[in-house]
């Protein structure tokens, strides 16, 4: 059964700024692909790979962050990191999620945290405000170079 995009609108405002557990990337299967098949861009201090699909059966967009144990040894620093771009991520997630559903496309996403040094929120939060543009952006070219092969 599939919702109406009435429907889905209404679910997306309702839990706008949620984060559940069935928005975050989990799956080895789904994480390999996104490294394999998918695109990558570099936005400061932020390295995101992507990957944009046609939605199925309300299947909303999905996240993995990680933060690399190479540039934080203690558990503390990463896991402060990883909250962080969470939060971050969860304010500023819905003009991304409105593009993508306008478009019928579901984006699976890896935000890698590539900086060397603890960065304060607000860095993080303009890293992932310029991210999140730069996905809806190419969400918007990728629906656009798809509707020009179909002519």
């Amino acid at each position: 059964m599939r919702k109406s995009n009435n429907t889905q609108r209404k679910m997306i405002q309702n839990r706008k700024y949620g984060f559940r557990k069935n928005e975050r990337l989990c799956l080895r299967k789904d994480i390999e692909n996104v490294i394999h098949k998918g695109k990558k861009f570099l936005s400061y201090p932020f390295l995101v790979n992507y990957l944009i699909k046609d939605a199925q059966n309300d299947e909303p967009t999905k996240i993995a962050i990680s933060v690399a144990k190479r540039n934080f040894k203690k558990a503390v620093d990463r896991n402060l990191l990883k909250r962080r771009i969470r939060e971050a991520y969860r304010q500023h997630k819905h003009n991304m999620a409105e593009t993508a559903l306008n478009r019928n496309k579901v984006i699976n996403a890896i935000i890698i945290y590539v900086s060397k040094e603890k960065l304060p929120y607000e860095e993080i939060r303009k890293g992932i405000i310029r991210s999140m543009e730069k996905l809806a952006k190419n969400i918007e070219e990728n629906s656009n170079i798809s509707i020009d092969t179909a002519d």
